[in-house]
């Protein structure tokens, strides 16, 4: 349905207020809309009963605010409980026994009340609002009855023309008025000369049967056609009001364009500033990666360093007392050295040094390591506690010079890729297959990692992603074609100075 608002910008007649009858003329030849079921009539003249007025659904969201306040300050919550229920799905009044503002207000100083209450219904209540006799009697506490009788006079003596309900106002019988029309004409008619069987049956019979069909007929077609152009012109009018949302939609989205020249002109200057900033911002970032991550990596240089410290002394220690395990079951004088001082213990004697064999055999256990270069003495995992010590020694070296230098296969693997891509004095690294091309990267990496040095990642390098402008996409993909190429240049030039820096 079209919204009931005034819209005049377009200058296009909107049927707001059109009912499905069109324009109805009243026989005062006042136009009212027309609408099925409802007659116009002078309120004075037609005297009409109650059952006999039109009636209609009212929304009363702003007298119920108004009304709230009434009933709180003369406490008659209970009359305001009442009216929001019956007026929950909509207020049920004859259309048009009402008063108007401008009426109320007159009443209202008639009657005593002051300005202040007058002033409250004249801010809160436009001057074309409606008070049906519902609303006044419960706004001043009234009968109904009292409330619907005034307002009928109100609108009597203004001679109002409002609406009534045709099916209730209107003759009954149509059809039987004609039949009786037919009889009462062949009773009175039947004696006149010429006024045969022929004549008043076939012809004026079938006059009367084609004139009730014809009214049957014209009554449902012309309330189908009614109904069916006024269904059409609501929706010619919600469209013409689409249309200008839309059109007043495409406007506002063009309001700005009149500062475009302005934004361009300074574009450059901003743009050149920007990187400038940008550049400065990403080589910060940059260095700070790289300080952070060769300080991690220094980190866990010492980290490892002080574990192996720690790893030593517990290796001594363990390998001194499994060096003392192996070799007491197969020593009898450690044996009996050792049941002596037991002996001597129990005694109450104090042993003296030399005595205690597991005291002798860690002393001269821990002798052997003084003077001992463990880095140069041949390891063992089963020979002497210096061989043990040493051989544990010489593997944390290998898993240190491992885990934080570069190896010379790591070297030797760089190199005999770096040979499959060489080209003249320069690196083709097209050429090579992709798990050697993979390889590479995989060595670049780790082998960096090592140094502890950041790798910087993709800065601005990232494919950009398709919009759904097909125009847009085309000059998309030529950016990214140029950026594929400007990658496979950086990364030949990285790989580059990698492989010469390990040739």
């Amino acid at each position: 349905m079209a919204a009931s608002s005034t819209r005049s910008l377009w200058n296009v007649s909107i049927p707001q207020v059109m009912g499905p009858g069109g324009a109805h003329v009243t026989k005062y030849r006042i136009v009212k809309p027309g609408k099925d079921g409802v007659i116009y009539d002078d309120f004075l003249l037609a005297l009409p009963e109650k059952d006999q007025l039109a009636s209609m659904s009212k929304d009363v969201p702003l007298f119920v605010r108004h009304l709230k306040v009434v009933t709180e300050q003369e406490n008659r919550t209970e009359a305001f409980d009442a009216f929001v229920a019956r007026a929950k799905g909509g207020l049920v009044v004859e259309s048009d026994v009402f008063i108007s503002t401008e009426e109320l207000l007159a009443v209202m100083w008639k009657n005593g009340y002051s300005d202040a209450e007058r002033d409250t219904v004249q801010s809160t209540f436009p001057s074309d609002y409606k008070f049906h006799y519902p609303e006044l009697a419960v706004l001043f506490d009234l009968a109904e009855e009292d409330a619907y009788k005034f307002c009928m006079r109100t609108r009597m003596e203004a001679s109002h023309i409002g609406e009534l309900d045709f099916d209730k106002t209107r003759r009954q019988g149509w059809i039987r008025d004609h039949w009786i029309m037919f009889g009462t004409g062949i009773f009175i008619f039947k004696y006149f000369p010429f006024f045969n069987y022929y004549f008043g049956v076939k012809v004026f019979g079938t006059s009367m049967v084609v004139l009730t069909t014809w009214t049957g007929l014209s009554r449902f077609v012309s309330k189908a056609c009614r109904r069916n152009e006024y269904m059409a012109a609501q929706k010619t009018a919600q469209d013409v009001m689409t249309g200008e949302d839309g059109i007043v939609a495409s406007m506002q989205r063009f309001a700005n364009d009149a500062k475009c020249v302005e934004y361009l002109s300074g574009f450059k200057a901003d743009a050149e500033a920007k990187m400038a900033s940008y550049q400065h911002g990403m080589v910060v970032k940059m260095q700070h990666d790289l300080s952070e991550r060769a300080l991690k990596q220094l980190q866990s240089v010492s980290n490892f360093e002080a574990g192996m410290g720690s790893a030593m002394q517990e290796l001594v220690v363990s390998e001194a007392a499994s060096s003392f395990r192996e070799e007491y079951p197969k020593s009898g004088e450690m044996q009996e050295k050792a049941f002596a001082a037991a002996v001597k213990s129990l005694g109450g004697d104090v042993l003296k040094s030399g005595e205690d064999p597991v005291a002798a055999h860690f002393e001269k256990a821990l002798g052997s390591l003084s003077g001992v270069d463990l880095m140069t003495l041949k390891g063992s995992a089963t020979g002497t506690l210096a061989e043990r010590v040493a051989y544990a020694q010489q593997a944390k070296e290998r898993e240190f010079q491992t885990t934080f230098m570069v190896t010379p296969a790591e070297v030797a693997e760089v190199k005999s890729i770096g040979a499959l891509a060489k080209d003249g004095d320069g690196f083709d690294f097209s050429k090579l297959e992709a798990d050697s091309l993979s390889r590479l990267n995989a060595l670049y990496t780790s082998i960096n990692a090592k140094v502890g040095y950041s790798l910087p990642d993709s800065v601005g390098s990232k494919a950009i992603e398709h919009s759904s402008d097909s125009t847009a996409n085309a000059y998309i993909e030529s950016i990214n074609s140029e950026l594929a190429v400007t990658m496979k240049q950086v990364e030949k030039a990285r790989l580059t100075a990698f492989v010469k820096a390990l040739a």
